[in-house]
């Protein structure tokens, strides 16, 4: 139904995999902050509906039905709380992030129906990992509430291509790029990095978690491809820790100590200090849902060298702001590091167009923009 005054302003948020608060970094949860802080800037008061988190990590049934029988709980005792409410205090709007195979919304598509308020998913998606009976359940749940959603913000073009895959039209994808807060990826740190190299070779810097999977792979491909390149003159930061550890310390055993630095896991203010001092980003993102890193080292100026892969481009602009290459193909990336090495003025040719590509399209403003838009044509809608 059409909103009184023809504007959305209260927002119920929610993210069933992770909440904004929780204690361990991602990128879903900076994600999931970063949603919040667009919606403030887009003239929207924001409400956390709900911590209940639905993730489950590996497919069980029992666990499945535990988890749809605590959400639908919560979703009752949500109910109450905004029934109880006035009308000029009740949520005009349900916002729910990231819900997917593993963390289906058990809440807000119920509530939302109760009130009689839209409901809108952002990075609505699915799992490629173990089978698709696995996680069927959860999914069938997920597309159930992404056909009820008059709105469904798409981050990726992977995304965009499932949810078309069963929608019986398009017209409530609204696409919506990912997006950064670049006045503070541009901060300026209270200390800079260590010196911990004693020459001024240019500084190739990695950032990953060292976890099984997409992740190692990445690190794999890296130490392939820079072994191809040992004896030309660069050194390696590699930002990250996990139980990958050992296995990155011994794929990157060819290089002299005094040539790489494992700095471990560091702030996100560490982090952004080493992009200033780096002169190249080489993590390849085999497999990146988004990669909110490739923003923020483009916002500090940073060229890429990533691979042509899942959600990279959507972030990266080849032969424009970095160089992509085909997944697996080490020697290809090899020689697009050696490109950057050999061409100073390459690297800040990408490194400013990369600034300007992410002040332009990637930043809160943006998004914000493309949330008013959106919640005004709900606000209207007949």
């Amino acid at each position: 139904m059409p909103i009184a005054d023809g504007t959305i302003r209260r927002v119920a948020f929610y993210a069933p995999m992770k909440p904004p608060d929780h204690p361990i970094a991602s990128g879903d949860r900076e994600i999931a902050r970063l949603i919040m802080v667009a919606l403030g800037h887009a003239g929207c008061t924001v409400e956390q509906a709900s911590f209940f988190i639905a993730y489950q990590k590996r497919p069980s049934h029992e666990l499945f039905e535990a988890r749809r029988s605590e959400g639908m709980a919560a979703a009752r005792t949500i109910l109450a709380d905004f029934e109880a409410r006035p009308a000029t205090e009740r949520p005009q709007l349900w916002l729910t992030y990231h819900p997917y195979c593993k963390a289906p919304d058990w809440i807000g598509p119920s509530v939302a129906k109760a009130l009689d308020i839209p409901y809108a998913t952002v990075e609505a998606c699915r799992t490629r990992q173990n089978t698709d009976a696995d996680w069927m359940p959860g999914r069938l749940a997920v597309q159930e509430a992404v056909g009820q959603a008059a709105a469904n913000f798409c981050m990726k073009r992977s995304d965009f291509d499932y949810l078309s895959s069963f929608l019986p039209d398009t017209g409530s994808i609204v696409a919506l790029a990912p997006f950064i807060d670049i006045e503070a990826a541009r901060a300026r740190p209270a200390s800079a990095p260590p010196s911990v190299f004693n020459n001024d070779d240019p500084v190739i810097l990695a950032v990953g978690m060292m976890r099984p999977g997409k992740k190692m792979a990445s690190y794999r491909l890296l130490a392939d491809a820079l072994e191809q390149i040992r004896d030309r003159r660069w050194n390696l930061v590699i930002v990250g820790n996990g139980p990958g550890m050992d296995e990155v310390r011994e794929r990157f055993a060819f290089l002299e100590a005094k040539r790489i630095h494992l700095a471990g896991a560091l702030a996100r203010e560490a982090v952004l200090g080493w992009m200033r001092q780096s002169a190249i980003f080489a993590w390849p993102g085999y497999r990146e849902s988004i990669g909110m890193v490739y923003l923020e080292a483009q916002a500090n100026g940073l060229p890429v060298v990533a691979l042509r892969s899942l959600g990279v481009p959507d972030v990266v602009a080849g032969d424009a702001t970095g160089l992509l290459v085909d997944e697996g193909d080490a020697a290809g990336y090899a020689a697009a590091i050696a490109t950057m090495l050999d061409d100073p003025a390459l690297r800040r040719r990408l490194g400013a167009a990369g600034q300007r590509h992410v002040q332009a399209r990637h930043g809160i403003e943006a998004a914000s923009a493309t949330f008013r838009r959106a919640f005004d044509e709900l606000a209207n809608a007949k």
